[in-house]
């Protein structure tokens, strides 16, 4: 499947931060894990001014984290999630 590089246009100004939380060996996060090692230059560079961090912690379920303005905060589980569905679910947290 051809990932489209809609996700790497810019996000709403009200995101602050984005987290993308994963274990370095578990099967679990395979997708995220992916997803990071291909996509997170693109992702940067379309986004200068956005904090994006990637923790890696051994024995952590696979979740995307995001903060946006006023300390709202949005914790979704990317648990055994292919490329495109956190695609999909990024796609989501940025509007």
């Amino acid at each position: 499947m051809r990932i489209s590089s809609a996700v790497f246009a810019q996000f709403t100004a009200k995101l602050k931060e984005l987290r993308i939380i994963l274990d370095p060996t578990c099967k679990a996060s395979k997708g995220a894990r992916k997803f990071v090692q291909q996509f997170y230059p693109s992702l940067k560079k379309n986004n200068p001014n956005l904090t994006i961090l990637v923790r890696e912690c051994a024995g952590v379920k696979p979740k995307l984290c995001a903060r946006f303005e006023k300390g709202k905060e949005v914790s979704i589980p990317i648990a055994n999630q292919t490329i495109p569905d956190i695609q999909k679910t990024l796609e989501a947290v940025g509007r």
